[in-house]
């Protein structure tokens, strides 16, 4: 595997079975009936730090690492001791993988985000091998030459018709992940708005910032 996709999710932590293990609800668990049957299970340990460090495989990612170790994850990331409210993002297999698929919009976030923006791409070999980046929501308003000054919405809040976060001139052949069915869809010269996936130092240097989950959180910095 070349890359991995995560997914990012509020979670709730309902239940703690090991120093890195636990189960949790994607959505305010009182909104579920506190129901065992929706407790999603994961693996905190199970991170890209384990596939650095020779004891995991791509393939058997379940989740980003913790912040403190440059991810997005904000539970945990052990037990006991760790955070019990937060996110977790999920690899794109893993999510699969389940029976029980957490939802990417639970109705008490209002559904405000487009799956794009709460996506993260990490890869593994080739020429883009090390590097990460972020979705977002963005528009396209002026080009010069290679560089295009563009409309960035925070990460979750663009289909819920907020104003952009700023607009920023971003020079999209290196910054910029290249147009991908997953990834980017505006370029200069083609579709004007949509997704744009942006490198961590870019992101990092723009400081735009992700609505929290859950939303009452507030926001954060992309790391």
């Amino acid at each position: 595997m070349t890359r991995t996709v995560f997914y990012g999710f509020g979670a709730y932590v309902g239940a703690i079975d090991g120093l890195t293990t636990c189960s949790w609800w994607a959505d305010d668990p009182a909104s579920l009936k506190w129901s065992r049957q929706a407790l999603v299970p994961v693996d905190l340990a199970k991170n890209p730090s384990a596939v650095r460090a020779g004891t995991l495989k791509v393939d058997d990612i379940e989740v980003d690492d913790h912040r403190v170790d440059g991810g997005l994850t904000t539970i945990g990331p052990r037990w006991p001791g760790g955070s019990p409210i937060g996110q977790v993002w999920l690899s794109d297999t893993y999510w699969n993988s389940l029976g029980n698929k957490p939802d990417r919009h639970p109705a008490s976030a209002g559904g405000d985000a487009y799956d794009y923006e709460l996506t993260s791409i990490l890869y593994w070999v080739g020429p883009l091998a090390g590097r990460r980046f972020y979705g977002f929501h963005a528009k396209i308003v002026n080009c010069n030459g290679p560089l295009a000054q563009v409309e960035i919405w925070s990460g979750g809040t663009a289909r819920g018709k907020q104003p952009a976060a700023g607009t920023w001139w971003v020079d999209l052949a290196s910054s910029a992940h290249a147009v991908d069915p997953i990834a980017t869809q505006i370029a200069i010269g083609g579709q004007q708005e949509g997704a744009l996936f942006l490198d961590a130092p870019t992101a990092r240097g723009l400081m735009v910032a992700y609505v929290k989950k859950p939303p009452g959180f507030g926001a954060d910095f992309y790391p």
